[in-house]
């Protein structure tokens, strides 16, 4: 009876084995890992118990008992992880595989069909070249191997003691041994729950010490690291400290990124304040109704701003820097611009004859020059050209730089200053260094 149980289990386990080692044999490898899905192999073991169980007269709970059923679950734990990645790898590279079938499928265990395992491996070995397809069909087939110690182990205790076991549980009923067999196996699985969850805890650990990211170990709960290795721990030390660091340099980041933030919104509020104040006082002025505030408004002095109402400027009002324009660059200050220019277009016999004008003369004026008189242009075309000859002559540096300025607002007035400023133009590249 008792080899007839462990026959009978093992005939029904090693189904679905028998059936992907005749596929694979018949070179029909999608259907030999389809007949390998954990599903089909655990299903084939239950059915092996169940008619060992019938066999012996007993419950399926009292042939399990007798099993190693936290090594069965294991191990169909293992193949389903396996049997998806070698699905996997087969359906993406089995195109480039061509006849690497022929002698896989020639393996067989003494007759009595092919051995899945071997086969597995031997094509594995055929395409080790090419890592993410030979790795999961090896990772298999040490699974599959696996899976067929398990069986082989099962039948064993079935064959060696199982008849006899089953055969005292259906007769007798001892609860002597039950309850020795129910201690024994809760001690298993106890140890092997210990083991599980030691393992498990390391792996854990390692999977966050393999992220990129180091503050990742932060997520290890101290059960895990109670379990870990001292090379887990030292490991976990050493990240924990690197965190600390790159979280306290992302704080830092962090302030001045806010503070930066903080700065522009300010900048911003300065600017819109400015822009509304500037826009009123354009207002004002062009209605010629503007107080001392607006002084601090406009950003140039209160003479400044009745000279421009007056269009009396001087030569100090256009140079050698600027000139100052009132709310240059906010809202408003294109229309205070424009007053300059008609001031400086009706005060040119003011301050054309002596000003040293600013970079930015030329820039406000120019929208203006076709308001210029012929004698107020042919006075500015005169005094450039005289000065250039003189700076060309004396060679000194201010001369040279009063002479350039007057040239280049002439040139941006488009007056005529004949050939002196062209050669002012080359004795001062020739000068820069």
């Amino acid at each position: 009876m008792e080899v007839k149980l462990g026959g009978t289990f093992l005939t029904c386990a090693m189904g679905p084995l028998h059936q992907a080692g005749v596929s694979i044999q018949a070179s029909r490898m999608p259907e030999g890992l389809h007949e390998l899905a954990p599903a089909g192999l655990l299903g084939g073991f239950r059915r092996g118990v169940e008619q060992a169980a019938k066999l012996a007269g007993v419950r399926v709970e009292d042939v399990e008992r007798l099993l190693p059923m936290d090594e069965v679950r294991e191990a169909i734990l293992r193949l389903e992880e396996s049997h998806s990645e070698a699905v996997v790898a087969w359906n993406v590279h089995a195109g480039r595989l061509g006849g690497m079938l022929q002698g896989v499928a020639e393996v067989t265990n003494h007759g009595t069909g092919p051995d899945v395992g071997m086969c597995l491996e031997r094509l594995a070995s055929k395409v080790r070249r090419d890592g993410p397809f030979s790795e999961p069909l090896q990772v298999l087939a040490e699974d599959v191997v696996h899976w067929q110690a398990t069986l082989a182990r099962c039948r064993k205790l079935l064959d060696e003691g199982g008849g006899g076991a089953l055969e005292k549980a259906y007769r007798r009923r001892r609860l002597r041994r039950l309850a020795t067999v129910v201690i024994s196996g809760l001690v298993i699985v106890a140890a092997l729950a210990v083991i599980a969850r030691v393992h498990m805890a390391r792996a854990r650990i390692d999977a966050l010490l393999g992220q990129p990211a180091v503050c990742a170990v932060r997520g290890i709960s101290e059960g895990d690291l109670d379990r870990a290795t001292s090379e887990q721990q030292r490991r976990v030390a050493a990240r924990i400290e690197a965190c600390a660091a790159v979280e306290a340099r992302e704080a830092r980041e962090r302030e001045a990124r806010e503070r930066a933030e903080e700065k522009a919104r300010d900048e911003q509020r300065r600017r819109e304040e400015r822009d509304a104040k500037c826009a009123a006082f354009a207002v004002r002025f062009k209605a010629g109704a503007f107080s001392a505030e607006d002084e601090a408004i406009s950003g140039v002095s209160g003479e400044l701003l009745r000279r421009i109402a007056q269009r009396r400027l001087t030569a100090a009002d256009v140079g050698p820097s600027g000139p100052a324009l009132p709310c240059d660059g906010a809202r408003g200050g294109d229309e205070l611009r424009a007053a300059f220019a008609d001031a400086l277009v009706a005060s040119v016999w003011t301050w054309g004859p002596a000003a040293d004008p600013g970079p930015r003369l030329g820039e406000v004026l120019a929208p203006r020059r076709a308001d210029l008189t012929p004698r107020a242009r042919t006075m500015l075309s005169v005094r450039a050209i005289d000065e250039a000859k003189r700076a060309i002559v004396s060679g000194n540096p201010a001369a040279l730089g009063r002479a350039s300025r007057l040239c280049a607002l002439t040139a941006a007035l488009d007056i005529a200053s004949g050939n002196a400023c062209a050669a002012l133009e080359k004795v001062t590249a020739k000068r820069s260094p």
